[in-house]
């Protein structure tokens, strides 16, 4: 059966790298996504040299616990890029943070945005 011209085909070794590159931008441990996905980390490990496949409610619950669309699992142009990563504090605060009401979480970001260098991005505050 021929292939069809918009099918995108992605193989496990591709997905496996993005989870990957999502999870290490995170700053989390094979451990640490392991235990939010209820997965062992020799499971996601082998899930992430591309020796597994994933279900697509594998890919699902990997995205919620990772905080991303399923797009950025699944498709090449969404991968990120290896760079930076912030530190694992700072992400256990931010997801501290992510559980505060709407007013306490613009305060924050207003006394985040007092504190770092002006640029081009305005605070979300702003345009609430």
């Amino acid at each position: 059966m021929a292939k069809r011209p918009n099918q995108i085909v992605v193989t496990k070794k591709e997905i496996g790298t993005r989870i990957k590159l999502l999870r290490q931008e995170r700053g989390l441990t094979q451990v640490e996504l392991g235990e939010r996905l209820d997965m062992t980390q020799p499971n996601l490990s082998a899930i992430e040299r591309g020796a597994r496949g994933v279900t697509v409610h594998q890919v699902v619950r990997i995205a919620k616990a990772l905080a991303v669309s399923t797009d950025q699992i699944l498709l090449a142009e969404k991968a990120p890029a290896p760079g930076r990563r912030p530190k694992k504090g700072l992400m256990r605060r931010l997801e501290r943070l992510a559980e505060l009401n709407a007013r306490d979480q613009r305060i924050i970001v207003q006394i985040l945005d007092g504190f770092l260098p002006r640029g081009e991005e305005k605070s979300e505050t702003t345009t609430s």
